[in-house]
């Protein structure tokens, strides 16, 4: 399978929700609503992205924007603005169809945000792992970064929730 990765529309985001809803019906947090997604297409629209079949079926997304060191955003939140400046890149979310898993969606848009990340100079990536989601992301290079980040913060995530950092290259 060889995805359309595209950036992320203000039209995708009802099926951005139903995938949403489906990867993450058993989770530990309630799902995020679609302002905060049209928020992160707004602040970093080349890190907001799609895969898409040829004939037009959302396969997943990755929703990523410039950040800093510490704390996450809480989820269900509306940023004001990024930092500036940013020293990190958050993926915030990246959700796949359980029909398209497997066949490198993911691995596509983690990609091509990737490179969109480095064209802004951004260096480490971060993020927060749910559910089973930490082995995933640790075959990527992320480690978890205990100690860094207070538990608090992490507590919109559910439990369990791991803050996972790295140095891109």
């Amino acid at each position: 399978m060889h995805p359309i990765i595209r950036p992320m529309r203000a039209d995708d985001v009802d099926a951005v929700l139903a995938l949403q809803a489906i990867a993450y019906a058993d989770a530990a947090f309630v799902p995020e609503g679609a302002a905060v997604y049209l928020n992160r297409m707004r602040l970093a629209p080349d890190l907001c992205l799609v895969a898409q079949s040829a004939a037009g079926d959302l396969l997943g997304y990755l929703v990523s924007h410039p950040w800093h060191d510490g704390k996450p955003p809480a989820l269900d939140t509306e940023l004001a603005a990024l930092p500036v400046p940013a020293t990190r890149w958050y993926l915030h979310d990246c959700a796949v169809a359980a029909s398209a898993r497997g066949s490198g969606v993911a691995a596509a848009l983690y990609e091509a945000a990737h490179d969109a990340a480095a064209c802004r100079g951004l260096r480490c990536g971060a993020l927060v792992a749910v559910g089973d989601a930490a082995g995933y992301w640790a075959q990527r290079g992320y480690r978890p970064a205990r100690g860094t980040v207070p538990v608090q913060a992490l507590a919109s995530y559910g439990e369990g929730a791991c803050y996972m950092t790295r140095v891109l290259g």
